[in-house]
């Protein structure tokens, strides 16, 4: 039963990363990043930019060592725990780098 609950946790993870990213994408280009016109839009993008550092980069990267606590998968080691949280890192920069790969947004316009 812990593995099924760990599987469907994961899934639920990977679905919301990818949704927060691409609501933070939508939200920065309805205000016109990289180049926001106004005082307003660009203290918007700063705002969006905040909440995705201080919520979305912390939720990807300890969720699934969360996951693991509420279903236990894996032993409680500190290797473990390290795997985790490096497997979060690896979601996150993964569902970044395939969202953003197709503006002109960021880093990530050159196609790489």
């Amino acid at each position: 039963m812990e593995i099924f609950i760990f599987t469907i946790g994961a899934a639920i993870y990977l679905v919301a990363v990818n949704l927060l990213i691409k609501g933070h994408k939508s939200l920065n280009l309805r205000f016109g990043w990289p180049t926001p016109s106004g005082l307003a839009n660009n203290a918007i993008c700063y705002f969006f930019f905040a909440v995705f550092i201080c919520a979305v980069i912390p939720f990807a990267f300890f969720f699934p060592l969360w996951l693991n606590t509420v279903a236990p998968i894996l032993q409680s080691t500190q290797t473990n725990r390290a795997l985790l949280i490096l497997a979060g890192g690896i979601v996150l920069s993964l569902a970044m780098w395939l969202n953003y790969k197709k503006t002109k947004q960021g880093s990530f316009n050159n196609g790489l």
